[in-house]
């Protein structure tokens, strides 16, 4: 005589109930995941502006920022006139090619590393600005179409006295 087997109908459908959830938190999660990902940006390091940066160069279509102290920042950066820079750690600055020359030589006579430039860019490598500073990365966000965030950067360490 063959047994039959008989399967409690509530603890399968509690089972397949929890597969269920679990499946669908897993996919709320990773659609959030690639959602928030996609508008973030970062630096993109570059000769060419490090060279732009310390030839003086101002760009007209760049507002210019500078984060730490006025005298010797921790970072100067330039947010092309398309966008909006949302932060209240960066203070304006209008620059001069003789201010940013004295900003410049401060910083490096300063901190360590040494200074370098960087292309701010968006989540499609679209570049936003400029970036120098001893820092080498930071979160960039794209808030709307032309708001970004730009996290400061950590206070870069001093250099010590010979």
């Amino acid at each position: 005589m063959v047994e039959k087997i008989q399967l409690h109908p509530n603890r399968f459908h509690r089972k397949s109930s929890k597969i269920f959830i679990v499946m669908i938190l897993y996919l709320i999660s990773m659609t959030m995941l690639v959602g928030c990902t996609q508008k973030f940006g970062g630096l993109k390091r570059s000769k060419e502006v490090t060279d732009n940066f310390e030839t003086n160069q101002i760009l007209p279509d760049h507002r210019y920022y500078y984060n730490g102290f006025e005298a010797v920042p921790y970072a100067i950066v330039g947010i092309h006139n398309d966008y909006v820079l949302r932060s209240s750690a960066w203070k304006k600055i209008n620059l001069t090619p003789e201010i940013l020359n004295k900003l410049l030589v401060r910083m490096q006579a300063a901190y360590t590393p040494l200074p370098q430039g960087a292309w701010i860019i968006g989540p499609d490598e679209q570049r936003l600005g400029i970036w120098y500073s001893s820092e080498r990365f930071t979160a960039v966000k794209l808030i709307q179409e032309n708001h970004i965030k730009l996290a400061p950067p950590e206070p870069a360490e001093l250099r010590g006295i010979p």
